[in-house]
């Protein structure tokens, strides 16, 4: 008698950050394996235990820390939509890794790599899974949900977390889109787990919750800025730094962050 498909969520000791272990047909998709080597070598310890050995690597976006585990698993599949995979192909994620592996003191194995690029938009065979594909700008460029109906499964990446404020990368306008679009998947179709690149995981009331949250503070943002420019550039910054968030972060990202996303508002209004 074939096991049912099953999941499991292993957190990184930084930031809280999620690696997914999705079971079935007598294999793992490991989704964002990290983030310190022992970590790594947890879940495939994890999926062995399990008797369904790590055959596909799927990553939702390139920053180092969803990337890291990839090359730990040279016999996988390394799987990613394709705004990803142009990240991990032209060299920027292996050098995102390699600072931060600097910055922090990690080791990896391997680089990043992609052996199967994505059209976001479509469905697709992972692993033993059918899945779906989402666009997710606004955190980063090459941010990709997917959707996993045989496990009730929604992944958003670094989108929708119950730990973290959005950290906008990308562009304010992208971030708003992407979470309109998230609510009304939520409202519409909602999934039974809600799986965010960091924090624990969520059903689809806690996440509709956030993602409003998360939408409103950025229109939030969006008009203070905008209603202060007039008085100049420090005003205008002053009054979005002035805005509350809708959760604090861990200390070492909290300010920077908060910064960053009012510097990146101000550039969609001001020109350089």
């Amino acid at each position: 008698m074939t096991a049912a498909p099953r999941l499991e969520r292993l957190e990184s000791s930084l930031w809280e950050t999620t690696t997914l272990l999705l079971v079935g047909g007598g294999e793992s998709v490991a989704i964002d394996p990290g983030v310190t080597a022992a970590e790594i070598e947890r879940v495939r310890a994890r999926a062995d235990e399990l008797g369904a050995p790590v055959r596909t690597v799927l990553a939702t976006h390139s920053h180092f820390d969803h990337v890291c585990g990839i090359g730990a698993f040279p016999d996988a599949e390394a799987v990613m939509g394709e705004p990803t995979a142009r990240a991990v192909r032209d060299g920027s994620a292996a050098a995102g890794l390699a600072e931060a592996a600097s910055e922090l003191d990690l080791h990896y194995v391997g680089e990043p790599r992609c052996d199967r690029a994505l059209e976001v938009g479509r469905a697709h065979r992972i692993g033993p899974f059918a899945a779906e594909t989402i666009a997710l700008a606004g955190h980063s460029v090459c941010g990709v949900g997917f959707r996993f109906r045989a496990l009730g499964l929604l992944v958003v990446g670094d989108h929708v977390s119950a730990v973290e404020f959005p950290f906008v990368y990308q562009s304010t306008a992208a971030y708003r889109s992407t979470l309109a679009g998230l609510i009304d998947l939520l409202r519409h179709d909602p999934p039974d787990i809600v799986a965010s690149g960091h924090g624990p995981l969520l059903d689809a009331t806690q996440a509709l919750a956030i993602a409003e949250a998360d939408l409103d503070y950025l229109h939030r943002l969006r008009t203070a800025v905008a209603g202060a420019l007039g008085d100049g550039r420090e005003a205008a910054f002053a009054a979005g730094l002035a805005v509350e968030l809708p959760r604090p972060a861990w200390p070492d990202f909290h300010d920077e962050s908060q910064r960053g996303n009012v510097e990146t508002q101000l550039a969609e209004l001001v020109p350089a």
